[in-house]
């Protein structure tokens, strides 16, 4: 049986990225770098050795499909040198300054305005792909 985990980017104070999952497994693991896809690579790296291990301790094979999953912190740095503040501040409503606390590390939005962020974001998106069609 193949599990599907959402595995969770962060993106810290001092601008690595983190990569974790929550769900219940055999084992747990973590994944780190310099770039959200260094942290991925990581992670499925450090996720494939405890599986192999795993499976020679027990004989169980967890295989699983990722589904990676920003917070609002590590997506607004990862894409910091393809969307501008002004641009991220007209889509969500949010302050410019607070929009740059938040790539900086400074500071972590609320849920409400993770939600904000993400609902701008996905409008745009929408709206893009409309325009493409």
């Amino acid at each position: 049986m193949k599990h599907k985990i959402t595995a969770h980017i962060e993106c810290g104070t001092d601008g690595k990225y983190s990569v974790y999952f929550n769900e219940n497994l055999p084992f747990g693991c973590f994944g780190e770098g310099r770039t959200a896809d260094e942290a991925k690579a990581d992670f499925i790296g450090t996720f494939n050795a405890f599986r192999v291990d795993h499976l020679e301790r027990t004989g169980e094979n967890v295989e699983a499909e990722f589904d990676f999953v920003y917070d609002a912190s590590a997506f607004l740095q990862h894409y910091k040198g393809m969307l501008t503040l002004s641009g991220l501040s007209k889509m969500t409503g949010i302050n410019k300054e607070q929009l740059s606390q938040y790539v900086r590390g400074q500071r972590h939005p609320s849920p409400r305005t993770q939600e904000r962020i993400k609902a701008g974001v996905q409008r745009f998106a929408q709206e893009l792909s409309r325009a493409m069609a």
